[in-house]
C-alpha cells in the first residue's frame, strides 16, 4: 500500500487572503464618506448659510421631508435608486449664539444622513455644538435633486463641514471673521 502526502501551497492561499483583503478594503472606501478636508474656518463660515452654537435637545428619524418644511426640486422619474426611502437624522438644537444668519426661532432643526457613511454627522442629546450648516442638501446620492428648507428655522449638515462639538478656541476665531 503506498502512501499519498498531501501538501498545502500556503502562498497561494496568502494571494487569495490578500486578494480578498484588498477588496473589501476598496469596498469600504467606495461606500464611505469622504471628506476632501475640513478647510478653514473663513471658508466654512462663508460656504455656510447659517453658522451657530447650541445645544442638542432631541435627535430622531424620519422619511417625511414634507413635514420638515423641506422641499424636492427635479424629476424624480428618471431616479434608479429610492431616494424617498433614505432616513434623515431630524436634530433640534437650542440656539445659544447666532455667528452668522439671521435668528428667527431659539431652536432651529438640523437634518444630516443617519450615519457617518453617508457623511451624517452624529449629534448627541445634551451636547453643545457649533453648527456651520446651509439652506439645501449638499450630501444627496444625486445632482438631478435639490432638497431644500424654506422656513428659515430648517438647516443641512455633514461631516465634511467643520461642524463639531463647541470649544472656545473655535468660537474665537469665528469671531474673528469678518461677516
Amino acid at each position: 500500500m503506498t502512501q499519498t502526502s498531501t501538501t498545502i501551497s500556503f502562498p497561494r492561499y496568502k494571494k487569495v487572503f490578500l486578494t480578498f483583503f484588498l477588496i473589501l478594503v476598496w469596498a469600504i472606501k467606495l461606500f464611505a464618506c469622504n471628506c476632501e478636508g475640513e478647510g478653514t474656518i473663513g471658508m466654512s463660515v462663508k460656504n455656510s448659510d447659517v453658522v451657530f452654537s447650541g445645544q442638542v435637545i432631541s435627535r430622531t428619524l424620519t422619511k417625511n421631508y414634507d413635514s420638515l418644511g423641506v422641499t424636492v426640486k427635479g424629476n424624480t422619474s428618471k431616479i434608479s435608486f429610492k431616494w424617498r426611502e433614505f432616513p434623515t437624522s431630524v436634530v433640534k438644537i437650542k440656539v445659544d449664539k447666532m455667528y452668522k444668519g439671521f435668528l428667527v426661532s431659539d431652536t432651529l432643526t438640523i437634518l444630516t444622513p443617519p450615519n457617518g457613511a453617508s457623511c451624517g454627522y452624529y449629534f448627541q442629546v445634551g451636547q453643545k455644538y457649533i453648527v456651520y450648516a446651509t439652506t439645501f442638501d449638499q450630501m444627496l446620492m444625486t445632482h438631478k435633486l435639490k432638497r431644500r428648507a424654506f422656513d428659515n428655522k430648517t438647516f443641512w449638515t455633514h461631516q465634511c463641514t467643520r461642524t463639531s462639538k463647541w470649544t472656545i478656541t473655535e468660537e474665537k476665531e469665528i469671531l474673528k471673521v469678518k461677516i
